[in-house]
């Protein structure tokens, strides 16, 4: 059998065709403007608005923040003293509420020599 699907390597190296190198021709690169175009009076006048505007802006922001501050402040304090003044009214109804039961009337009118009788006393609410 000398047919053999191996493949044969040949001994010799194979010559591949030179391709010619395509000539490297060098391009001038276009130099910068030296000179910077200037602004126009239109366009610092617009700068000079911008920046106004962004400080204008900043110091309203600064201020609102501030005033914002106080009122919240102003406003604590007030439901504070609200909540004090509750408190307050609220011991003076149970105060008010303890001095006037019969069973205190009764004893202050037997401590003073008087007599109380039930369909006299009178009570008055709000």
């Amino acid at each position: 059998m000398l047919d053999n699907t191996a493949r044969q390597l040949d001994p010799e190296p194979m010559i591949q065709p030179e391709q010619p190198q395509p000539a490297i021709t060098p391009q001038a690169i276009p130099a910068a403007a030296p000179k910077a175009v200037p602004f126009t009076v239109f366009e610092r006048g617009l700068a000079f608005m911008a920046g106004a505007l962004i400080v204008v802006m900043s110091l309203w922001c600064l201020f609102t923040r501030t005033n914002l501050a106080t009122t919240q402040r102003a406003y604590e304090d007030m439901q504070s003293q609200i909540a004090d003044q509750t408190t307050k009214v609220n011991n003076y109804k149970q105060a008010i509420g303890e001095l006037s039961t019969s069973e205190r009337l009764s004893a202050f009118a037997k401590d003073h020599g008087l007599s109380t009788t039930n369909g006299t006393i009178k009570r008055v609410t709000k």
